[in-house]
């Protein structure tokens, strides 16, 4: 941990790294204490429980998620290009982490669907931003005659999400960059027109 960092982003830092190793459930206050390098105090003073930490964990994620999405989403001069961009950024950002740990989202959505309706709402509302997001891309893509025109652009996305966190979960499970790089090029070939 950075010593410079707020007492809260270290909360946040440890936080996040270990829910995305072992699970929320899994991991302890005491857990996060230790590898954020504070004490009780500190904790206490920037959230009521874990529960309300571990939103916070979502939130900052999901607001560096959807900033990543949109600047490679409007990267290039066409939709492809940034949906391209997009793809490059997972991938780089999955084989820098060496396949551990996966998507945030896609274990929130796993773990949390039917234990925890506060997180899995909040998984479902992520979902949602980034398949319209996606849908939106997708549809400039079709009038511009560069993606398919038989399927809808919400069907489209669905397929994009998809494969994306199938991808990630398979090469996690794997820690091969193998079965995200054929997802991500599979989706590609399904999206061309």
């Amino acid at each position: 941990m950075n010593k410079e960092q707020t007492s809260r982003e270290r909360l946040l830092d440890g936080a996040t790294q270990l829910i995305q190793h072992r699970g929320f459930d899994r991991t302890s206050v005491a857990d996060i204490l230790t590898a954020a390098e504070v004490g009780k105090g500190a904790f206490y003073h920037h959230f009521k429980d874990k529960e309300s930490l571990g939103l916070a964990v979502l939130e900052r994620d999901r607001q560096d998620f959807m900033e990543m999405l949109d600047i490679c989403l409007n990267a290039g001069p066409t939709p492809l290009d940034g949906l391209d961009r997009f793809f490059a950024e997972a991938m780089n950002k999955h084989k820098e982490k060496r396949f551990v740990g996966g998507c945030l989202w896609g274990n929130t959505a796993l773990e949390m669907s039917d234990s925890n309706p506060v997180f899995a709402d909040f998984a479902v509302a992520v979902f949602d931003q980034w398949l319209g997001k996606i849908a939106a891309v997708v549809e400039t893509g079709q009038q511009a005659g560069q993606i398919r025109g038989d399927c809808s652009p919400g069907e489209l996305a669905h397929s994009v999400v998809a494969a994306v966190e199938g991808g990630i979960m398979l090469s996690r499970l794997k820690k091969d960059e193998t079965p995200m790089k054929e997802c991500l090029r599979m989706i590609k070939r399904l999206l061309v027109a």
